[in-house]
């Protein structure tokens, strides 16, 4: 009796991660909104954002960046979200803009928190939630995109 090789042909599908999918909606914060739209950066174009530092991201395996403005009257809060290749990736470009500084996990894997921003590791994602002032009204922001930005990333 001859033996059939039965032959399973593997395919891989690439689904590109979209805005829509990360980025929190207006009144996610109630009364803050979406300044402009979405800036994305793939790739080189990193360099447009952040010269000077694009290297580090690059070197871990940098995708796509996703920059998102959230506002209430005069105050602003910057969301960024850096896609990479690689969890590990991720977690070796946090771990090298944090080195020396205590980190948790109250966000993501690994989190670090102080008085203006948040950055935390969630899979392939580095995420910095930022204020500018330090005004009452935007400490709670943080934590709630934050929190939002990474369940979306965790489902």
């Amino acid at each position: 009796m001859k033996k059939r090789l039965l032959s399973a042909t593997l395919v891989l599908v690439f689904i590109p991660i979209l805005a829509s999918d990360l980025i929190p909606p207006d009144d996610t914060v109630p009364g803050w909104t979406r300044k402009d739209e979405t800036k994305e950066f793939p790739g080189s174009s990193l360099y447009r954002h952040i010269n000077g530092g694009a290297e580090l991201y690059h070197r871990h395996g940098f995708e796509h960046l996703f920059v998102q403005d959230y506002r209430k009257g005069e105050i602003e809060v910057r969301l960024e979200i850096y896609c990479m290749k690689t969890a590990e990736g991720a977690l070796a470009a946090f771990n090298e803009l944090n080195s020396g500084i205590e980190t948790g996990d109250r966000f993501g894997s690994v989190c670090v928190l102080d008085e203006y921003q948040i950055m935390f590791v969630r899979g392939a994602c580095l995420v910095s939630v930022t204020r500018y002032e330090k005004s009452e009204d935007s400490k709670p922001v943080l934590d709630i995109l934050a929190k939002n930005v990474d369940e979306r990333i965790g489902n």
